[in-house]
């Protein structure tokens, strides 16, 4: 399981700042996490060592998260997504009148696109 935890995590810190890696980094962490090949099968596939690979790995995963250290875009973008699902929460709580029955359902809408994004 906790395989899987990381490798949900990376592919969030991937979509974050995989374009600040180099394409053979992205490209070998695509395939890992993305992908879910193993190191082998991602060193066959890329005509590369497994160390090579397990060395690129390490690399990326300390450069992403030294990324997220500095920056903190992903910590961000899940507060501000928790921050809205409370928000559409409450919004279904309320009771409307009716002149403002328009306003609110807007507010749901765009509520609701911003918690469906994460």
């Amino acid at each position: 399981m906790a395989d899987m935890d990381e490798r949900v995590e990376l592919n969030y810190l991937l979509d974050f700042y995989g374009p600040l890696l180099t394409a053979h980094r992205q490209e070998v962490l695509r395939l890992y996490c993305e992908e879910d090949l193993s190191q082998q099968e991602i060193a066959d596939q890329l005509s590369i060592t497994r160390q090579g690979v397990s060395d690129s790995l390490a690399k990326s995963k300390r450069q992403l998260n030294d990324y997220e250290d500095k920056l903190g875009l992903v910590r961000r973008h899940r507060e501000q997504a928790q921050a809205a699902g409370r928000c559409l929460r409450l919004l279904d709580g309320l009771r409307t009148i009716p002149e403002d029955a328009a306003a609110l359902e807007e507010a749901r809408r765009a509520l609701a696109a911003i918690v469906s994004r994460d």
